[in-house]
């Protein structure tokens, strides 16, 4: 009797176990022949910027006017710029750097560590304000005209609440953790 009760529990229990891998392996072919394909989908995010010069012609004006840091990517950005200065000779030589003071300039702020950094945030195609409206070289060695590069950086805005904070945190590269 004991025999016969073992005997018939094993059955059942093969029976359950024989019920539940048919439903699991069922399931699972179901699921793996009627599942359509998905495509994920993923832009990254491209962070740039470029200096916009306006009415000036390389060459033929000594003045820099209108200059402006355009957001060239596809996210909204802190933009930062500082200004490379050098009196360079008929040769190409740098003969001297030259400081340039921009003095006050509307909704940018310039740090201690050289950068102009602009106030708002900029988004996409769009432009910041004027970083340099007009500017005209005085002085210089003679035989020596000025050279002035503009270099313009972009960070991603959400990574801080200000252009100078945002920066901060991608030079450490923290990432956002807000």
């Amino acid at each position: 009797m004991k025999r016969m009760r073992n005997t018939k529990t094993m059955l059942v229990l093969a029976m359950v176990m024989l019920v539940l891998a048919c439903a699991v392996g069922g399931t699972i072919a179901f699921l793996i022949d009627t599942t359509d394909t998905v495509t994920n989908t993923f832009t990254p995010v491209r962070v740039t910027c470029q200096v916009v010069e306006g009415n000036f012609t390389e060459g033929v004006s000594t003045t820099k006017e209108n200059v402006r840091i355009k957001n060239t990517g596809n996210t909204n950005a802190w933009i930062r710029a500082t200004v490379v200065a050098n009196w360079v000779d008929g040769n190409g030589k740098i003969v001297a750097p030259c400081a340039v003071d921009l003095g006050e300039v509307s909704d940018w702020t310039k740090k201690q560590d050289g950068y102009y950094y602009y106030d708002k945030i900029v988004t996409p195609t769009n432009m910041t304000s004027d970083l340099i409206t007009r500017y005209t070289p005085t002085g210089g060695p003679e035989g020596t005209h000025l050279e002035m590069t503009i270099v313009c950086q972009a960070v991603q805005s959400n990574l801080g609440n200000t252009a100078d904070a945002a920066f901060t945190k991608a030079a450490t590269g923290i990432g956002n953790q807000d």
